[in-house]
């Protein structure tokens, strides 16, 4: 696959709903979240069990607005 481009895709969000807890990512999704590391992997195993966990992304959400950059 040289000189192919992949992108991710990353869902909007919601401060509100996720702030001040981790969450995890995959498919441009959010698939779990929880105030703990552990409590999110096993949520993320449970909603995507045939996922590598190499394409699933992990964040903590601030609790206020703030702007978050990805940088390949």
């Amino acid at each position: 696959m040289c000189g192919m481009k992949t992108t991710t895709q990353f869902p909007v969000i919601d401060v509100k709903k996720y702030g001040g807890k981790q969450i995890a990512v995959a498919g441009g999704k959010i698939i779990a979240s929880g105030r703990t590391l552990g409590s999110v992997l096993s949520r993320a195993r449970k909603e995507a069990p045939t996922r590598p966990l190499s394409e699933v992304h992990i964040f903590s959400v601030p609790k206020t607005l703030a702007v978050i950059y990805h940088v390949r």
